[in-house]
């Protein structure tokens, strides 16, 4: 099976398979001429593959006439916010994010400090199917600076978006999983900061993933045993590049990463009321919350660069999906651990509960996720096949195929990062949610 993913947002696959360095320097080809030779920001993560990537994609960019400010390794948020602070045309983060060390990615960022939108992202298809790439002569090539300064830019903006004070006031014992990826060593500089005691986990940026690094319950239970024992307030899961975040409880309770944009939105919304943008797999308990403060929730497909538009043309003030990711668009629109963890912190200060506490007001569902490996080649005319699962049922199929009922609903859908079916089910009831969720698995599972 080629594991290979291109979108409007970049490519991603399997190193030294799919991923290689002439594909990768086409794509960086590509993204240079489309920028035409202007400024561009580089970041990535720690991953083993980081170097070869990031070499792969400095040449072609020199190659187009771009200056390459090179951030070293940084966090996708942090890079995007950098995009308009240092005046550039766009950016390049080197992260696959949630997927497992064999992967990397190259993904795209407008002078906005956002993923492409769906034009911008087809007419950088079009100049890379068209292999129509800017090369200068010697005297036209670009050059690389690099720049460590601005830590201090970002989390300086962050802690007066937040009411830095009360956090500092609370002094919160934190303990954060980095898994050694792009937010290792960064984190103290978070917690720092905001006046907190660090207790860091898996934070050497070396690239070995003691676990996959996507933050759910799962992983969780080395942060649930050490936030537990050292009696810390509040524990986070991060994954390789700081896009998304779970929390573990006081008390060790491991929290499904749905639980992230609810608990945020409960708090925000009551300062800044306004639509919510989220996908089309997220928990219901963003729009029970939502609704509780008058605000509409506005749904569209999986994906950041989605969520982000979304919330930019329809003027909404925040964005999230059930991944563990959040946007608050009065910050900056990009997803964000960072300010996602600041949010809980600032939300703990100034309630002054625990995560626990804050969890009980939440409203109750079950929601259970399975994943069925696919070619992609098959991903979405098996999907499509789907529909007559549900031929007697009302259904959405603006992203996959969704059917709701008035207790629950499940979303079948191709993922765009990896090979595989996505299902998702929730239910007021576990067992209905299981019951639904293995019904689809064994009709997908005949299909593949």
């Amino acid at each position: 099976m080629k594991l290979l993913k291109i979108g409007i947002s970049g490519v991603r696959g399997i190193v030294g398979d799919t991923l290689t360095p002439e594909l990768i320097m086409n794509f960086a080809s590509t993204f240079g001429t489309y920028l035409n030779s202007q400024k561009v920001l580089l970041g990535r993560d720690t991953r083993i593959s980081g170097p070869m990537l990031h070499a792969a994609t400095t040449s072609a960019l020199l190659a187009t006439g771009c200056k390459v400010i090179d951030l070293g390794i940084c966090p996708t948020p942090i890079l995007q916010y950098m995009v308009k602070r240092l005046k550039a045309r766009g950016a390049i983060s080197i992260s696959a994010g949630h997927n497992d060390a064999d992967w990397n990615a190259l993904t795209f960022i407008n002078h906005e400090g956002t993923y492409l939108n769906s034009y911008q992202g087809e007419e950088v298809l079009d100049i890379y199917h068209l292999e129509k790439f800017k090369k200068v002569p010697t005297d036209k090539l670009g050059f690389v600076a690099s720049r460590t300064d601005y830590l201090d830019t970002y989390f300086t903006k962050l802690s007066k978006f937040l009411d830095g004070s009360a956090i500092r006031k609370a002094a919160y014992k934190v303990v954060i999983d980095a898994c050694n990826g792009g937010g290792a060593g960064i984190v103290d500089a978070f917690c720092k900061r905001l006046g907190c005691d660090l207790i860091p986990v898996n934070n050497e940026p070396t690239g070995y993933f003691p676990h996959d690094p996507e933050p759910r319950p799962r992983n969780a239970s080395e942060v649930a045993s050490i936030t537990k024992i050292m009696k810390a307030d509040v524990g986070f899961l991060l994954n390789s590049d700081v896009s998304r975040i779970s929390i573990v409880a006081e008390d060790g309770e491991t929290l499904s990463e749905e639980y992230t944009l609810p608990l945020i939105a409960g708090y925000y919304l009551r300062k800044q009321p306004g639509s919510v943008i989220t996908n089309y797999s997220t928990s219901r308990m963003i729009e029970d919350v939502s609704r509780c403060h008058g605000c509409d929730v506005i749904k569209t497909k999986v994906g950041q660069s989605n969520c982000i538009q979304t919330m930019i043309e329809e003027d909404g003030v925040m964005a999230g999906e059930g991944s563990g990711s959040i946007a608050i668009r009065g910050f900056h629109p990009a997803f964000d651990g960072f300010l996602a963890m600041g949010m809980i912190l600032e939300m703990m200060a100034v309630r002054t509960q625990k995560i626990s506490e804050m969890v009980k007001e939440l409203p109750k569902y079950h929601i259970v996720k399975e994943k069925i490996y696919c070619p992609p080649v098959k991903a979405h005319s098996i999907v499509s096949e789907i529909k007559k699962l549900y031929s007697s049922h009302q259904i959405s199929t603006v992203d996959g195929v969704k059917t709701e009922w008035k207790d629950g609903w499940i979303h079948i859908r191709a993922s765009a990062t990896e090979p595989m079916i996505r299902i998702i089910s929730e239910s007021k009831s576990k067992e209905k949610a299981k019951e639904r969720l293995y019904k689809a698995a064994n009709f997908v599972s005949q299909l593949v």
